[in-house]
C-alpha cells in the first residue's frame, strides 16, 4: 500500500513539474515573438491641416492623392469602407469630411468659394485665373458678363452617376479635365458650321459659336482661357483690338460704318440698352439673333 501511495505521489509531482515547465516555456516563447507589423498606417502629417505648409507636405493625404492621381479614392475605400465610415480600420473619414458625400463632395476638389462645385480652386489648390485648372470658370458660370450662365456640359461630358461616373474619373484618372464641346459651341448659323477646338498648350478655344464662329462674326477668334481680357464685344463681332462690336459689312443686314456699342440697342434693344450694357443675358449667345419688335421701322427711318 505504501509503495502504491509513493507511486501516485511521484506521478502527480512529475506531472505538476511538467505542466509548470511547459507554461514557463510557452511564456518565454510568446514574450520573444516579434509583433506583426500593422498594415495601412499613414505617415505622420497624413491628416494634419494646421497650416498651408502641412497641406503641401508629401505626407498629407490631399497632396498624396494629387501627386499620384489617386482621384477615384479606391485605396481609401479598401480600408475605410465604401461609405468612408471606418471600414476595417474603425477610423471614419467623415470626422473631418463633414459635407455631403464626405471625401466625394464636389467642392472639396473643385471650388466652393461661390457655393458651387466649379473653380476657383484647381486640383492643386490654386485660385489664380492664370492657373489652367481655374481659368475663367467663374466668368462662364457665376459672374457672367455677356450671357446666361454656361452649363458645365457645354465643355465637359455630363456626369451621369455622379462622382464614380466614367466621364468623371474612370479607373486610371490623369488629373486632366477632358474638353468635349456641347450643343451651344457647335450652333450653326447661315453659311457657318462651327467645329470647336480646345488647345491645352495655348489654353485657347477656337472655331466655337460662343466666341465668334457665326455669320459675320470673327471666325478666327481664339480667346485665352486664362485671360479674361482676351474677350471683348469686338472679339466676337467687330474689332478685337478696340472692342468695338460693329460687325464688318455683309450678312443678312449690313452694319454701316461708324456704329458704336451705344448704337446696338437701336436694332437689338431687347438685349442691350443705350449705354451698351447687355441687360438681358438670356438673349445673348443663345443660338439666335434677337431684334426689338420695331427694328424694321427704325431701320427705314
Amino acid at each position: 500500500m505504501r509503495m502504491k501511495k509513493l507511486t501516485v505521489f511521484y506521478l502527480l509531482f512529475f506531472f505538476t513539474i511538467a505542466v509548470t515547465l511547459s507554461y514557463v516555456g510557452c511564456s518565454e516563447v510568446e514574450n520573444n515573438l516579434a509583433p506583426a507589423p500593422e498594415l495601412g498606417i499613414h505617415p505622420p502629417g497624413w491628416a494634419d491641416t494646421t497650416s498651408a505648409a502641412s497641406k503641401s507636405s508629401a505626407d498629407f493625404h490631399g497632396q498624396y492623392i494629387y501627386d499620384n492621381n489617386a482621384w477615384n479614392l479606391t485605396q481609401c475605400k479598401s480600408c475605410h469602407g465604401n461609405d468612408y465610415k471606418g471600414g476595417t480600420t474603425g477610423s471614419s473619414c467623415l470626422t473631418c469630411h463633414t459635407s455631403s458625400g464626405g471625401p466625394q463632395n464636389c467642392r472639396l476638389c473643385h471650388g466652393g468659394a461661390s457655393g458651387h462645385s466649379n473653380p476657383p480652386s484647381a486640383l492643386n489648390g490654386s485660385n489664380e485665373i492664370s492657373t489652367l485648372g481655374v481659368g475663367v470658370h467663374v466668368y462662364h458660370l457665376d459672374s457672367t458678363k455677356y450671357s446666361a450662365p454656361v452649363e458645365c456640359n457645354e465643355c465637359h461630358l455630363p456626369l451621369e452617376g455622379g462622382f464614380n461616373s466614367p466621364n468623371h474619373l474612370g479607373d486610371n484618372p490623369d488629373g486632366i479635365a477632358e474638353i468635349v464641346f456641347g450643343t451651344l459651341a457647335q450652333t450653326p448659323t447661315p453659311g457657318v458650321t462651327p467645329a470647336p477646338v480646345w488647345n491645352r498648350e495655348t489654353a485657347t478655344c477656337s472655331n466655337v459659336y460662343c466666341h465668334g464662329d457665326f455669320e459675320i462674326g470673327n471666325n478666327a477668334a481664339a480667346p485665352v482661357w486664362t485671360d479674361p481680357n482676351s474677350v471683348k464685344c469686338g472679339s466676337c463681332h467687330g474689332d478685337p483690338v478696340t472692342g468695338n462690336p460693329n460687325p464688318r459689312p455683309g450678312g443678312l443686314y449690313s452694319h454701316w460704318e461708324g456704329l458704336q456699342i451705344t448704337n446696338c440697342y437701336v436694332c437689338h434693344g431687347t438685349v442691350i440698352n443705350p449705354q451698351g450694357v447687355i441687360y438681358n443675358k438670356d438673349l445673348h449667345v443663345n443660338g439666335q439673333v434677337n431684334y426689338r419688335p420695331d427694328y424694321r421701322s427704325v431701320m427705314i427711318k
